[in-house]
Order: structure tokens, then sequence, then C-alpha cells
């Protein structure tokens, strides 16, 4: 009998395209723009050839909007949505991303624990307010969070 494979959490592939695209659908969240967004980002979450994770990242300079956050059913429950939230903050983060955005609407609660805030939409910056996320992928109803990622010595630094 074969071991079963430890998951694993790696940057998506063109390949990858077809199962982030079922993950998503059947989470019921956008896909209108997931081939022509400039700045957007997978990571997928692995074992064996099962992807059953995703998460997106849309860059705008310092800021970025967490996108995509999606676990296959039968696997949910177990910490995989947090383990992907971290992994894509750490990447973010080392690379120069200060502040995340998302939109949500079933799952407020998931991201407070993970240190989110809500904010008005009003709050953001205007390239954000420009992305079809905002403009017209999520409904005006969706809640709108925010987490700072900039570390206290830089926050030091710039004030």
């Amino acid at each position: 009998m074969e071991a079963a494979l430890e998951p694993a959490i790696r940057r998506s592939q063109a390949s990858d395209l077809a199962a982030v695209l079922a993950l998503l659908k059947g989470a019921g969240l956008p896909t209108d723009d997931l081939t022509i967004a400039s700045g957007l980002h997978f990571w997928v979450l692995e074992s064996g050839k099962d992807l059953f994770g995703v998460i997106g990242l849309e860059r705008f300079g310092a800021a970025a909007l967490l996108r995509s956050l999606a676990i296959a059913p039968r696997r949910q429950g177990r910490g995989w949505g947090r383990q992907l939230v971290t992994r894509l903050e750490r990447e973010a983060q080392a690379d120069g991303v200060q502040q995340l955005v998302l939109l949500t609407e079933t799952a407020e609660a998931f991201f407070r624990g993970l240190g989110f805030d809500v904010i008005d939409r009003g709050y953001v910056i205007e390239e954000l307010k420009q992305s079809a996320e905002f403009r017209s992928l999520c409904p005006g109803s969706a809640v709108c969070m925010t987490k700072s990622l900039a570390s206290p010595s830089s926050e030091a630094r710039q004030g």
C-alpha cells in the first residue's frame, strides 16, 4: 500500500488552470477575470495529483487583494485555508506588500480569526477600487476587510 503524500503548497502553473477554475466555481467565487487580471498569482494546495485548495493575490503596488480562497468540500475543516492564507501573507510581505484587502460574502468570521478587520470600501486605495473584483465581480453587499503586513520596524521608519 502506498503511503499518503503530505499536502504541499506551491505557486500555481498554467497546467493548474482547469483545476483552479473548478475549485473556484464550486465555491461560488468569481472567475471571469482570472486569465486577464494583471498581477494576479495563485498558490495551490495539493497531495499527489489531487489539487484541493487555492488562494490568489492581485497586486496593486504596496497593497494587494486577497482573492479566491477555496478548499474542496471533502478537505474543509482541517486548517488548510488557514495555511494557505499564512503562506500568501508571508510571500506577499517578503515581496513588499504592506496591506491586504479582501471582499467576502461568507467568510468574515474566518478572516477576523486571522487578524483581518472590517473597513468601509471608501478607505481602500483607488487602484484597488478599479479592479474587476471591486467594480463588478463582487456585489456591494460583500464585506470589505483589511490586514496590515507592515512590520513594526518598517512602520517606525516611516513614521
